[in-house]
């Protein structure tokens, strides 16, 4: 019988090359989309069991929104906080890829809800 932990890694390295091949296609920086990626696999642990279809639209999420959203948020910061601007763009892009992983399952929901008020509202 193969170890959980094993076919748990092959699952990820299947879908961390699944993520870099589609960000090629897309035109997104490869480093971000990992980023994002691995930052929605941290924020799956604190989340409660769910269905494979509910992880996998998450994660794809959380790569997707890492990926797009980072270099406006490296831009963002090497502009409105100069004191970042030493560590270097890529580094800063990395971490905010990571930082938007982590926060999408918070994020997507709250941007769906807000999409959906002002649907009714009009």
């Amino acid at each position: 019988m193969a170890e959980p932990v094993a076919s748990s890694t092959v699952g990820i390295a299947i879908a961390a090359g699944t993520i870099t091949l589609t960000g090629s296609v897309l035109g997104v920086q490869y480093d971000a989309l990992l980023a994002g990626f691995f930052g929605g696999l941290v924020s799956l642990s604190y989340l409660p069991a769910t269905t494979w279809g509910r992880i996998a639209g998450s994660v794809a999420g959380s790569a997707l929104l890492g990926g797009w959203f980072a270099p406006l948020a490296s831009a963002a910061a090497v502009n409105y906080l100069p004191f970042v601007t030493g560590t270097g763009e890529p580094t800063i892009r990395i971490a905010a890829a990571a930082a938007l992983g982590l926060c999408a399952q918070v994020i997507i929901p709250a941007a769906f809800a807000w999409l959906r008020r002002k649907g009714e509202s009009q």
